[in-house]
């Protein structure tokens, strides 16, 4: 019986992981923000700022969730063996990365749009 060859993973392919993980956290992070930034600005009056400030909240809120949802898994990994993603289809989209590593650059990519947030909110507050 042959032996499986692994596949050979250069640098390019771990920019190309890191670039679509932060990507999808970034469109995931508009989706997050969007129902926020809605609900805060009927409720505000109609404010571009009262939208903002909960659209940053909410992101930092989804955030920290993922933060401490990373923890646990990180945690729990000496407990068990990671499982094989080659069968599970996961390295047709990320050949590098783990479900681990996307998750946290997904949660970089939720704080870096709520600092975003909150600098337009001090540039709409000096004027």
């Amino acid at each position: 019986m042959p032996e499986e060859k692994k596949p050979v993973l250069s640098p390019a392919d771990a920019v190309r992981d890191i670039v679509k993980a932060l990507g999808l956290g970034f469109a995931s992070a508009g989706a997050l923000a969007a129902v926020p930034f809605a609900a805060g600005a009927l409720l505000g009056g109609g404010s571009l700022a009262a939208g903002l400030e909960t659209a940053k909240s909410g992101l930092f809120l989804g955030a920290a969730l993922a933060l401490f949802l990373l923890a646990g898994m990180l945690m729990l990994k000496g407990k068990k063996p990671e499982n094989d993603l080659r069968e599970s289809g996961w390295q047709r989209h990320f050949r590098l990365l783990s479900p681990k590593w996307v998750l946290a650059l997904f949660a970089v990519a939720w704080i870096l749009l709520a600092a975003g947030a909150d600098a337009l909110l001090l540039w709409l507050n000096r004027g």
